[in-house]
């Protein structure tokens, strides 16, 4: 079971991987549209519509990507107070479960929202708004199958290697 998890979250890093192009790909359009603007003084009409895209695409499946590697938002201040057997129920149930239940809401609520974005597209490159809103679901199912990994696999991290690897120690001389 192990193995399997293995294999399929090599295949659910491509969230960071989108993520991170998408993120690249906004500072690139951004940096651009402000050379156009006051070099030329001839902005990018359509930067706007672009940089909206990346930056729903970036947001969401980068915060599938922080699920995945449990580094998203957690409130510890209860779990700092209780025993350390309490502590441990408490990090599972806020960190998966209610993670789990948003990951729904984002789901059910997303896809409540396609069947309207195909009406509408961007005033200048006519891109419809389905090609935007998509990152909500896609990105909710990202999360519910990393949190439910976590839950299975009792809250270990199932994308490190098993065997500890020592960080390098460097000696003053």
């Amino acid at each position: 079971m192990q193995t399997l998890f293995r294999a399929i979250d090599r295949l659910m890093r491509l969230d960071e991987v989108v993520a991170s192009l998408a993120l690249f790909g906004l500072f690139v359009v951004a940096i651009a549209n402000v050379f156009m603007r006051y070099l030329f003084s001839s902005p990018l009409a359509w930067s706007e519509e672009i940089l909206q895209l990346l930056m729903v695409w970036a947001t969401f499946l980068g915060a599938s990507a922080l699920v995945r590697r449990n580094e998203h938002v957690l409130i510890g201040l209860l779990g700092d107070k209780l025993p350390p057997r309490l502590a441990q129920w408490n990090t599972r149930v806020f960190n998966i479960v209610i993670v789990m239940l948003c990951a729904l809401a984002m789901l059910f609520w997303g896809l409540e929202l396609l069947p309207f974005s195909r009406f509408r597209s961007t005033p200048m490159l006519q891109i419809p708004y389905t090609w935007i809103h998509v990152a909500i679901p896609i990105s909710a199912v990202l999360m519910l199958y990393h949190a439910l990994v976590r839950l299975i696999t009792n809250d270990r991290d199932v994308s490190q290697p098993t065997a500890e690897i020592d960080a390098p120690t460097f000696s003053k001389e």
